[in-house]
């Protein structure tokens, strides 16, 4: 089922692609701070991330690449777990029409995840518990909206509301800045 999902939406996009008249490049790069709420037992935790605006596939469709970072630990017992997840991908999003400097969006995408796990036993028989490390890497497919506002001829801010399947499935409330290049 998810192989057709993603066939679906590569075949929609390349058709989108292919009639539109696209500007792709790097227009802006910026950076964003994220209030990132992951699926239970794990707690919420603060995220960084680097964002760049690649362009128009058409007038109100926007490409977006990102790469985020979050990371938690926490105990359980005497186990210590630590979380560190690294995600890298491509946003497409909507723009809705408004004659402002703010505009409102709503999007979708794809990305990689590269996640490790770690576990540290540290009770009154460490010397017969084996610690645990692991890492791996999915798929993540996300949905988002959000808005942006024209803070100055070279700088824009915006606000988004992410909810990411993959992996640990996660809900990112994010805040950043992008700097418009070749402005």
């Amino acid at each position: 089922m998810k192989k057709l999902g993603l066939v679906s939406l590569f075949v929609l996009l390349t058709a989108t692609i292919s009639f539109a008249q696209a500007d792709i490049g790097f227009k802006a790069v910026g950076g964003k701070v994220s209030f990132v709420m992951p699926e239970d037992p794990i707690e919420s935790t603060i995220g960084f991330g680097a964002v760049a605006d690649l362009g128009t596939i058409t007038d109100a469709i926007h490409l977006d690449a990102f790469a985020e970072y979050w990371g938690k630990s926490y105990d359980v017992g005497h186990y210590e777990w630590s979380y560190s997840i690294i995600t890298i991908g491509a946003t497409a999003k909507y723009y809705f029409e408004m004659d402002s400097q703010f505009k409102p969006y709503a999007g979708g995408g794809l990305g990689l995840i590269i996640s490790s796990v770690k576990s540290d036993y540290s009770g009154e028989y460490s010397q017969y518990v084996t610690n645990i490390s692991d890492s791996d890497t999915d798929i993540d497919f996300h949905i988002c909206g959000g808005a942006e506002y024209e803070l100055s001829d070279t700088m824009v801010g915006f606000a988004e509301a992410k909810y990411s399947l993959g992996g640990i499935d996660t809900f990112i409330i994010s805040g950043g800045v992008l700097f418009k290049l070749g402005q």
